[in-house]
């Protein structure tokens, strides 16, 4: 056994020295099998890392590049802050016409630009993928990366892969046919269900038994189940295919975070399983200090910065042989529950060190090293469950024994505690009455704090209105214009939406006051600004005073031509205003200027307005009562 343990690490050691090396060799071309599936191999693939500051603009910019060889067990180019490049020639040998499937059995890839070129003609076909890539534009409905991939008779094609990841660049493919496809991933399918449906049914039982007895070992148990089947769902694709995958946050940090949360709830767990507080010394202070550090990651992922994500493995291992250094020392000390957390524990490990190899290239990809943690998982949430009852039901015993002796103890004394429980009653007595006056005093200030606070409240909030409100209108101000002008640029810049500026101006307004005079005057400024609310009447649309007699609609996620649409549907409502002074309607119109378009890094606020306010100058120039569009539109 021992002569068995030395080859495999030498082995490993051979594989760990010889790493990846420069290859001037051809990879071998990959033949389209008539049917089922072609598991890619690391001699079937080359390989190159993009260096930084280099641009790839055309792929004929590849033929030059030194491609290098994968001597590993695995497609692994370990970790890289710039694009890695992969290629492959696939060959339909075949006599007819096939489509094939690549299929890229890992997740957790920001980009995937897959490239397929006719080494003949030089067509070439290009699609996109990866999850920096929103769920409309990379969807394959599926727990892997999938492209299709079609070859005439005899019609031979290189495949380049451009590939970005946080992660390690780990590459496991298969080409299949579509049926064959389908029923591989109904197999994969039907074994996840029944992995997640076992770490499920865990959860809800402990979740159940929680909410039943108030024990917060069920409540700890249940923290890391959850956490486990989060990490399973970024690990195999489950989470982006089904939870997750309609929000892009999650998809770039969901496996990440569900890492941190995992180590975070398993110490909790282990904390309280284990009674670390019991102990103290070095096994409490270790696991306080990895409780801290996993909570910490997750609130620095959370809050947008991983600054740990470059030591977070080495922490990883780290707590992995603390954990279980801890279970084995508490287990020489005599503690029950460490016996089974030591066996629980070191299996996952194992398990878990086969999977980081295969991701790594040092051991194949094949079934066990594929779900071998999955499967370490559920064994381990079965073993723990187990334990967690047997504790219980041993600590629930150790209880009844002790109130066995208490109660033999309280016969003993019975005279004596007779006596006590009469002064007790008394006490109890005098102190009900002394805490029905002080609740009474609490109440009464509660409530009078609830009503200033309430009344404070809405003045604050009649505050913050009347700031950002024009007075006379009741429309917002030229401050709250700006304010919202500058995000809304901001937001357009950021989601790629059109952002669409329209200036009304009153027209002939100086005559207006001059042979009406200024309450008159206010009275049109008041009506012109209901009509122009009424006209941009979506949540999102802002109307604010810009000065005098001119007013702003600022329109996000919308367009010059369709803003123009809503002008003319404000210069209609003005034009149509039944403004009556002394029996006599007085005409109003207003002329109107629109720009509008998609925000880009480095345009500035003014450049907008100035659009719109030259539009606006040309709807003057030309007559009024008119709405004019911007020829600026960026």
């Amino acid at each position: 056994m021992f002569k068995r343990w030395g080859v495999m690490l030498v082995g490993m050691f051979v594989l760990l020295s010889v790493g990846t090396a420069y290859g001037a060799t051809q990879a071998e071309t990959v033949e389209i099998a008539t049917e089922g599936q072609v598991r890619l191999l690391s001699e079937h693939v080359r390989y190159w890392q993009q260096p930084e500051g280099v641009e790839i603009e055309s792929l004929d910019q590849l033929m030059d590049v030194d491609w290098l060889t994968m001597q590993k067990a695995s497609i692994n180019a370990g970790k890289s802050k710039t694009p890695v490049w992969f290629y492959f020639d696939i060959e339909n040998t075949n006599t007819e016409l096939v489509t094939r499937l690549l299929e890229i059995r890992w997740i957790n890839l920001s980009v995937v630009d897959f490239y397929a070129i006719d080494l003949e003609s030089g067509e070439t076909s290009k699609m996109e993928a990866g999850l920096l890539h929103e769920r409309s534009l990379g969807d394959n409905s599926n727990t892997s990366w999938i492209f299709p991939v079609h070859l005439e008779s005899g019609q031979k094609k290189r495949v380049y892969l451009r590939v970005v990841s946080r992660f390690n660049l780990f590459l496991p493919m298969f080409i299949w046919q579509v049926d064959a496809l389908d029923k591989q991933q109904w197999q994969r399918y039907v074994w996840y269900g029944l992995a997640f449906g076992v770490l499920g049914a865990m959860l809800l039982y402990n979740m159940s038994l929680f909410g039943f007895t108030r024990d917060s070992s069920y409540f700890y148990y249940s923290l890391y189940a959850g956490s486990v089947i989060m990490y399973e769902a970024g690990l195999t694709g489950v989470g982006d295919h089904l939870i997750w995958g309609h929000i892009q946050w999650f998809r770039m940090n969901g496996f990440a975070l569900s890492i941190y949360v995992s180590f975070f709830a398993a110490a909790l767990f282990m904390r309280n399983f284990l009674q670390l507080k019991t102990y103290g010394g070095w096994v409490l202070h270790l696991n306080t200090f990895f409780v801290g550090y996993w909570l910490l990651s997750a609130i620095t992922l959370l809050l947008g910065k991983d600054y740990l994500i470059v030591v977070n493995e080495i922490f990883a291992l780290i707590s992995c042989v603390v954990a279980l250094a801890t279970s084995i020392a508490l287990w020489n000390k005599g503690n029950v529950s460490a016996r089974y957390f030591t066996i629980a524990w070191g299996g996952l490990i194992a398990l878990t060190f086969v999977a980081v190899l295969m991701m790594e290239g040092f051991l194949p990809y094949v079934s066990i090293t594929e779900n071998g943690q999955l499967i370490g998982f559920v064994v381990e949430m079965l073993l723990l469950s187990f334990a967690l009852a047997e504790r219980i039901n041993r600590e629930r015993k150790e209880r009844e024994m002790a109130q066995v002796r208490a109660l033999d103890l309280q016969k003993l004394i019975s005279t004596e505690r007779e006596e006590k429980l009469m002064a007790q009653e008394a006490m109890l007595q005098m102190q009900k009455e002394t805490n029905s006056q002080l609740e009474a005093r609490v109440a009464l200030r509660t409530q009078e704090l609830e009503r200033t606070m309430t009344n404070l409240e809405i003045a604050n909030r009649e505050l913050a209105k009347l700031s950002v409100t024009d007075p006379l209108t009741k429309v917002h101000n030229r401050r709250y214009f700006d304010e919202t002008l500058t995000r809304e640029q901001e937001r357009s810049v950021r989601t790629g939406q059109a952002l669409s500026l329209i200036l009304v101006d009153i027209d002939h307004f100086k005559q207006f006051n001059d042979s009406y005079g200024h309450l008159v005057g206010d009275d049109c400024l008041r009506l012109v600004a209901s009509a122009i609310g009424d006209a941009a009447s979506r949540g999102s649309d802002l109307v604010a005073r810009y000065g005098g007699e001119e007013f702003a609609i600022v329109l996000p996620d919308t367009t010059q031509q369709e803003a123009y649409q809503v002008a003319e549907r404000v210069r209609d409502r003005i034009n149509h205003l039944k403004f009556i002074y002394k029996g006599k309607r007085i005409p109003i119109s207003a002329s109107l200027g629109v720009a509008g378009w998609v925000m880009v890094a480095g345009d500035e606020q003014h450049e907008l307005i100035e659009a719109a306010d030259k539009a606006l100058y040309e709807a003057k120039t030309n007559g009024r009562n008119c709405c004019v569009l911007s020829n600026l539109a960026g």
